[in-house]
């Protein structure tokens, strides 16, 4: 590559944004991101057929969504934005990728990605390099997608796993529900990974110190987003804070102002005490 000092890029430069929204089952994940505007989902999972937004046939293996990228790059529309909805539901498609690509021209074919009788996916090798190595490849389309002016929107579910570091007492976390090893790839590429929740609060009746408290779930939802919280994967690159007492017809706003702001200038939804 050749370098000339007219190729300094001075300041910020405004880009297409590659998101990660994840949280619990049945809160609302996918109408949230449904509610980008100009954008087209891509269901992995049959479950969103009731969202009010565009959206593709459910596909069913992994080749399918690129030919859906390919075609969005390719033809005339009016689509600025993908959403992938979802990673977790995503990752077994992808595997038998991984699965397709092992066993092309073997006679004795690998049978999943854990397979102990294959050198190739033996000790967890296929998780942890040949599952990687596609992720790595999928997340490099996602950008080609960006590069050509698409938001990228990836919707997970979560998952709790116990952390256990040297010097502070183990606790749980709260983090995308795909393999371990895909996790920090995935952390790596996103521009913004928002843990989404209900917002809850613990109501303690009497003095006793030992007494348990009752978790009351509130009807808004919260979006974590700073990276504070030690329970959860969380982060961005806008400084962009948590948004909180999020309504169903807040959801157009709130995807509207992560895929645009930056808090460097402007803030929206600031917590309500």
């Amino acid at each position: 590559m050749s370098f000339s000092l007219n190729k300094i890029q001075k300041g910020p430069k405004k880009e297409p944004r590659k998101i990660l929204i994840y949280g619990p089952p049945k809160l609302g994940k996918s109408t949230l991101a449904g509610a980008t505007k100009n954008a087209l989902l891509i269901p992995t999972e049959d479950r969103v057929s009731h969202i009010e937004c565009d959206k593709t046939p459910v596909i069913k293996s992994y080749g399918e969504l690129f030919k859906i990228f390919t075609v969005l790059l390719e033809e005339k529309h009016s689509y600025k934005r993908v959403i992938i909805d979802t990673l977790d539901w995503l990752e077994p498609l992808l595997h038998q990728q991984v699965i397709d690509d092992l066993n092309e021209g073997k006679s004795e074919k690998i049978k999943s990605i854990t397979d102990d009788h294959s050198k190739e996916t033996a000790f967890f090798k296929g998780l942890k390099y040949h599952a990687v190595a596609e992720w790595k490849k999928f997340f490099n389309y996602c950008d080609v997608m960006r590069e050509n002016g698409f938001d990228v929107v990836l919707v997970a579910h979560s998952a709790v796993i116990n952390v256990n570091m040297p010097d502070v007492d183990p606790y749980d976390k709260y983090v995308m529900k795909v393999d371990k090893h895909a996790l920090s790839v995935i952390e790596e590429w996103a521009d913004i990974i928002a843990f989404y929740d209900k917002e809850i609060i613990v109501r303690k009746e009497g003095s006793a110190i030992n007494k348990k408290g009752k978790a009351i779930s509130k009807h808004s939802r919260k979006l974590y987003l700073d990276g504070e919280n030690p329970a959860m994967i969380s982060g961005n690159s806008y400084g962009l804070d948590n948004a909180g007492n999020i309504q169903i017809e807040d959801c157009a706003e709130i995807m509207e102002w992560l895929l645009t702001a930056n808090n460097n200038t402007t803030k929206i939804k600031q917590e309500k005490k």
